[in-house]
């Protein structure tokens, strides 16, 4: 059964809403550290996104699904929205994409006994034949690596989240698994015993990789939606909230006793 979750934000001392108040329902999934059910207004993300929504007179509810079920919602209409998202031309078919939410860093997690050297090039990647690269269950692959697959010098395993990728790494069950360096170093440091971390590394950043709010290409309201949440974070931007909250999050936890 899906847990329907509303973040209705009650900004008055920052927002004077511009519109008559709507509603837009967005589905998401657990990514920690940026987005959890566990955290305060669901995380980082939700939280920045909620708020340029509310500058707009928009409130915003939060629905929790395994991700391949949040984009497939989308996809077919039923929900209006979803984040955060990687730009790839098939999801590209099905949605539009907001301007830029979030970047992060595109890595390969490795796994010491076997290391990897390679230089990010597609001509490099034939080194890597025979490479097995873990992947959470509806992320995009890096495009490079994607060719490399389709050459079949790689070949990537789809399954579960971060955890369990990193996980079948550190057990030497894959060789390598391709997911962006905050969320995977979260999940290393605050999910893995001290036994696994030890034996996983990243290699250096290849590219960066920017995430977007995604709306349904299904629904009428889309364009006018997707207007009114660049008018939000312009508006965030500009009354110096964008960063209050970045820096909040970036303020390190205080040590434990």
């Amino acid at each position: 059964m899906r847990r329907l979750l509303t973040a209705l934000l009650l900004c008055a001392s920052f927002y004077q809403p511009a519109h008559s108040q709507e509603h837009i329902r967005i589905a998401i999934g657990e990514w920690p550290p940026f987005i959890s059910q566990q955290l305060p207004h669901y995380g980082v993300l939700p939280q920045l996104i909620s708020e340029a929504f509310a500058t707009q007179g928009v409130t915003v509810e939060y629905g929790f699904f395994p991700w391949k079920r949040a984009y497939e919602e989308v996809k077919q209409g039923r929900w209006q929205a979803s984040a955060v998202w990687g730009r790839t031309p098939e999801r590209e078919a099905d949605c539009l994409f907001s301007e830029v939410v979030y970047r992060d860093d595109v890595v390969l997690f490795y796994n010491h006994e076997k290391p990897i050297n390679w230089d990010g090039s597609l001509a490099g990647a034939e080194q890597l034949k025979g490479l097995r690269i873990g992947i959470p269950l509806g992320s995009a692959k890096m495009p490079v690596l994607e060719q490399a697959e389709q050459r079949g010098w790689v070949h990537y395993e789809a399954s579960g989240d971060e955890l369990i990728n990193l996980r079948k790494l550190a057990a030497g069950r894959i060789d390598a698994v391709d997911i962006v360096k905050g969320s995977g170093s979260h999940v290393l440091n605050q999910r893995l015993s001290a036994s696994e971390r030890s034996k996983i590394t990243t290699t250096p950043s290849y590219q960066t990789w920017d995430y977007h709010l995604i709306l349904s290409r299904q629904l009428p309201e889309s364009e006018r939606l997707l207007q009114l949440f660049h008018l939000g974070l312009q508006a965030l931007h500009n009354n110096g909230r964008h960063a209050q909250i970045w820096q909040a999050f970036n303020q390190p936890a205080a040590p434990l006793p």
